[in-house]
């Protein structure tokens, strides 16, 4: 049985062990992990159930790089389940889909193992608050669907943030020192204020994805080491101007952000090798059909041919 077939299933009755074997006797667990190791000692990468109550296996755990905890169709996992450090290499963590807030709020110290270095909380949106005084100084990258609430002291050495943050956690991410790369769900301030707030930080990669606060890019200057910028769902964004300044801007990609005024700004980013834009019509693309033949890697900008026989 393939773990698309148990989750298929996953509202009967039966579940798939630890052993890969079904037990039709009871009903699936609330919750379950979902393991996917990069290696197994053969050298192949799997990717099974494995049942929280199921006995260790020290081969197989050993061999766990990355672990999912879901929850069953109609119920949630409400708390991160115990006994995780018996996976002694895992360093990615996500928790959902299928979790409760409450995953993060009673979150205890110990919870999260000190080998992990990614971690993800899919809640389907709904607002999540970190315990305070919890110190998570292993994790390196963070990723979260919803509102998330947290201080400097919970993620001291946060390099990579995904995330819709509070008034709290905006300013918490602007005391992190390490923070290279940040995905703002939802952009909390307009420009130039945004990119004053974040300028200190030495960010290479930023990904403005959604709000009406943005209708320029004023001040993007101030972010002199971007390498990557991704602008999407942007509703409101006009002037795309301000992209000049950016010399060593190499990626840029736009999504769904239909009312941009100067697209053909793009072709005078000194250092752009890479620009792709969906979602974005009548933005004036075509006019720009040769541009983007050098510097896409699709060809979505192109009209569909229409045949002449």
């Amino acid at each position: 049985m393939t773990p698309q077939d148990a989750h298929a299933t996953s509202g009967q009755r039966g579940w798939l062990a630890a052993d890969g074997t079904r037990d039709e006797t009871s009903p699936l667990p609330e919750e379950w992990v979902m393991a996917a190791s990069d290696a197994t000692p053969l050298g192949q990468a799997i990717e099974a159930f494995i049942a929280l109550d199921a006995p260790p296996d020290e081969e197989r755990d050993a061999f766990v790089r990355s672990l999912r905890v879901r929850g069953d169709i109609g119920a949630y996992v409400t708390e991160v389940p115990r006994h995780l450090d018996r996976f002694p290499n895992l360093t990615e963590l996500s928790l959902g889909a299928g979790v409760a807030p409450t995953i993060v709020s009673t979150m205890t110290d110990g919870a999260i193992p000190d080998t992990v270095t990614t971690l993800e909380v899919w809640t389907g949106g709904a607002p999540t608050r970190w315990p305070r005084g919890m110190v998570l100084p292993s994790v390196r990258r963070l990723q979260t669907d919803g509102p998330t609430t947290f201080t400097a002291q919970t993620f001291p050495n946060l390099e990579h943030a995904h995330l819709a943050p509070t008034k709290t956690s905006f300013e918490a991410l602007l005391a992190l020192p390490r923070l290279a790369a940040l995905q703002l769900r939802t952009v909390p301030h307009p420009a130039p204020e945004i990119f004053e707030k974040i300028a200190p930080l030495p960010l290479v990669d930023l990904g403005l994805l959604g709000g009406r606060k943005i209708t320029d890019l004023r001040g993007i200057e101030l972010l002199p080491g971007l390498r990557r910028l991704r602008l999407q769902s942007l509703p409101v964004l006009t002037s795309i101007a301000a992209l000049e300044g950016l010399e060593h801007l190499e990626e840029l990609l736009i999504l769904y952000c239909s009312r941009i005024e100067d697209i053909e700004t793009v072709t005078k980013i000194p250092s752009l090798g890479r620009f792709d834009a969906y979602g974005c019509t009548g933005i004036g693309l075509e006019a720009l059909e040769s541009f983007l033949d050098e510097h896409s890697a699709h060809r979505a900008h192109r009209r569909p041919e229409t045949s002449t026989a």
